[in-house]
């Protein structure tokens, strides 16, 4: 627990197996409003590009990429099982996205190359995250925007986490956690600008019961059909239910930043 290397991810992803619905699932609901705050940052006079560095499934940039169908997006991963399971992800999309192996401290691109640089829980795995928050910052564009997903600070979760972690239970490997506002003072380090915060994620049971109850019975109800197999058809809440998640997405720009499990904080690269 006190080392992440490539060997350790490599066998992490090696053994993932989860399935893609599932998955999808959980980006499209759970982080909606990072989804959300990724998407305001894109510029509108040209087509974007992306990179998501420590991406894992990187089903973000798929959805993303989605939601914006001139965006080019990149992706790269520490390990190379990893970029296996976003191509995969990314293939039964149809999302044109552009996965590689690759550290993200020494990222294989020219200056000012991205207009968006993100990622999701990555940056808490580093004892020192200035290396790879620099080179982030060197591969986006003047007025380029980079955002830093990470486990929020003050909540039970991380409690919970730290004790698992000193009795050896914990899969993520090594990590720590930062409060909205230590992100926040990085900004005049990096030559960059707060533009932005939200949060999201408040524990299994007031996610599934509070935050998006709609879900969770449609969930209960359809979770088989008559043969007894998961039905094929997706979910799409109606007026009510959209109005419901609009209300909780107002809330985790607002108070998510310093109460939920995960903080994202969007910064701009001065012109």
């Amino acid at each position: 627990m006190k080392t992440n290397d490539r060997q350790f991810y490599e066998v992490f992803w090696a053994r993932f197996d989860g399935p893609l619905a599932t998955q999808l699932a959980i980006h499209s609901n759970s982080r909606r409003p990072l989804l959300k705050l990724l998407s305001r940052l894109l510029p509108e006079s040209r087509a974007p590009r992306t990179l998501e560095v420590g991406c894992g499934t990187a089903l973000d940039s798929c959805l993303l990429a989605g939601f914006h169908p001139a965006l080019s997006a990149y992706a790269c991963d520490l390990s190379q099982k990893a970029v296996q399971v976003a191509r995969k992800y990314a293939e039964q999309l149809g999302a044109g996205l552009r996965a590689f192996a690759g550290d993200l401290t020494a990222l294989p691109f020219a200056d000012g190359e991205f207009d968006l640089v993100f990622s999701q829980g990555v940056l808490e795995h580093f004892r020192d995250p200035e290396p790879a928050v620099r080179e982030q910052v060197r591969v986006l564009r003047p007025n380029g925007a980079l955002v830093v997903d990470v486990p929020q600070k003050f909540n039970v979760y991380t409690q919970r986490k730290h004790r698992a972690m000193r009795e050896g239970n914990w899969p993520w490997g090594w990590e720590t956690e930062y409060s909205a506002t230590e992100l926040r003072r990085w900004a005049p380090r990096y030559g960059l600008k707060v533009v932005g915060a939200v949060g999201y994620q408040h524990g299994k049971m007031m996610d599934r019961l509070l935050v998006h109850p709609h879900r969770t019975l449609h969930k209960l109800l359809s979770r088989r059909d008559g043969n007894g197999s998961p039905r094929a058809n997706g979910y799409h809440p109606g007026p009510l239910a959209r109005r419901w998640e609009a209300i909780w997405d107002g809330l985790d720009a607002r108070l998510g930043p310093y109460l939920a499990i995960n903080v994202a904080v969007a910064f701009r690269k001065s012109p």
